[in-house]
């Protein structure tokens, strides 16, 4: 089979350089759950039969109720005596408890694409395509050894999984332990990476840390003894911190821009919807610039000079799968190349521009990396409105993402004492470059920097502090801050 030049330039990327797929809209939150406790337990289960029951009879392929009877009645209460309405009731609820995300769909032979709610190892199962290697690329991160040690993120998620005895797992147990002729369980082990083939960079380090920060203020908060809520933590953590990287990994290895995020604390300001509408923007450039970068440095080990002759003579060169790909792309690419060439003194950086607009436009046709930004955000409670009447997004994050996110940030000592908000302000722009506006100095000029403030209407350094006070409600009503009678806010865990 003719090797495809465009569709291996994208492979490339996302298995060689960013170390994950970025590029489908079906990824959704159980499918980064469940690659990602897969590798930290070493651990999968069939849960087919959970699936067969999760579907109502009414839904797409599913198996009906009279055939759930006829196969499952040793399991049933009364028998071939059970009422079909009680089975179809029981259905229903189990969809809505381990399909939440809807990441689970009807009908055996959609088994392979599905993955439900985990509340246990017993629903963790082997790998779908959906996950994209996020899950594994996360572990990767946990498992590298700093200071000789991995991450205590990992024993976490084991202790959490372990737990079997939780009322969610407790409804599906005696399925899943129904008799059968197949092997359910398959333990194969921890498979940890020499951490000197684990390749690292600033961002990486953030995360990481990001992740140990959490777990110890998960046991200093008394959420660890929680299993589900831990569960829910990680998996919260884990998209934002896919969402960091992919817009922070230009910034981390090719000194690109590091684009803010502005946290719109729901104030109602327009200045501040604006900014993080900017925000947001940049962040999806900043992917693009760093695909760019990845192909410039890949073509050149493709092109030997730094010529138009040399780059067009590599375009000419080029293979594809199909003689109306060739006809579609080649022009198309060619086009590209001849205008980018009259603004850069580099032919191959010039070729990198025009090859990263035709992926995009032509590999990338429903989902590109850019947009999957935006599934990533809106699934990790960072960006919103939600849904697709909403075409402009900004960061509007919800209150358990907010929680997440600074559980993360603060130190176990600052949480239990507590710090200043304007503090907390400071931590999240030097950790994530998140901005809320309590320390407006600081962080208009680094809007400005951005050329974010030069671009937004109204007064947005006095929108700034506004927005920070909205924040420091939210944080009140969270049990996360306290105001005192000076008007000083601290941020710190049940003050």
């Amino acid at each position: 089979m003719t090797t495809d030049k465009l569709k291996q330039i994208g492979d490339t990327i996302s298995n060689d350089y960013l170390g994950f797929i970025p590029t489908s809209n079906s990824t959704k939150p159980p499918h980064i759950a469940n690659g990602l406790f897969r590798h930290c337990i070493g651990e999968t289960c069939d849960t087919s039969d959970v699936h067969e029951w999760m579907f109502e009879d009414n839904a797409k392929n599913s198996v009906s109720s009279e055939e759930i009877l006829e196969k499952y009645e040793k399991l049933l209460q009364n028998g071939f005596q059970e009422k079909i309405t009680d089975i179809k009731e029981f259905r229903f609820l189990l969809e809505e408890i381990f399909n939440q995300d809807n990441g689970a769909y009807a009908g055996p032979s959609n088994y392979g694409f599905s993955v439900m709610t985990i509340s246990s190892h017993w629903m963790v199962r082997g790998s779908v395509s959906s996950e994209g290697h996020i899950g594994e690329f996360l572990f990767k991160i946990l498992a590298k050894q700093i200071n000789g040690k991995r991450s205590p993120v990992i024993s976490l998620v084991k202790r959490a999984l372990e737990n079997d005895s939780d009322d969610v797992t407790n409804i599906v147990k005696p399925i899943i332990a129904f008799p059968s002729d197949k092997e359910k369980r398959n333990v194969s082990g921890m498979d940890y990476l020499d951490d000197l083939n684990t390749s690292w960079d600033s961002c990486k380090q953030v995360i990481r840390e990001g992740f140990d920060r959490l777990a110890s203020n998960l046991e200093i908060t008394g959420e660890s003894k929680n299993s589900l809520l831990v569960l829910r933590r990680i998996v919260n953590y884990s998209i934002f911190a896919t969402f960091l990287y992919l817009t922070r990994c230009n910034s981390a290895i090719y000194n690109g821009d590091n684009p803010p995020i502005v946290i719109d604390a729901g104030a109602d300001l327009e200045s501040i919807k604006k900014a993080s509408e900017q925000a947001y923007t940049s962040a999806k450039k900043s992917v693009e610039d760093y695909y760019t970068n990845v192909i410039r440095h890949w073509l050149s080990d493709e092109i030997a000079t730094d010529s138009t002759d040399a780059c067009k003579a590599w375009i000419g060169g080029m293979s594809f799968s199909s003689q109306d790909r060739a006809d579609t792309i080649r022009p198309a690419l060619n086009s590209y190349f001849d205008s980018f060439c009259r603004e850069e003194s580099s032919a191959i950086v010039a070729l990198s521009r025009a090859l990263q607009i035709v992926l995009y436009t032509c590999e990338y046709k429903s989902s590109s990396p850019s947009d999957f930004c935006r599934v990533l955000g809106v699934r990790s409670g960072l960006i919103g409105p939600k849904g697709n009447r909403a075409k402009v997004k900004r960061y509007l994050t919800n209150s358990f993402t907010l929680e997440t996110i600074t559980l993360s940030t603060l130190s176990p000592d600052e949480l239990k004492d507590g710090v200043e908000l304007k503090e907390l302000s400071n931590r999240l722009v030097e950790k994530y470059n998140i901005i809320i506006g309590a320390d407006s100095e600081l962080e208009y000029s680094l809007l400005e920097k951005y050329n974010i403030a030069q671009a937004t209407p109204g007064d947005l350094r006095g929108d700034l502090s506004i927005n920070a006070l909205k924040l420091a409600d939210t944080y009140i009503s969270l049990g996360l801050g306290k105001k005192y009678a000076d008007g000083v806010t601290l941020i710190g865990w049940r003050l």
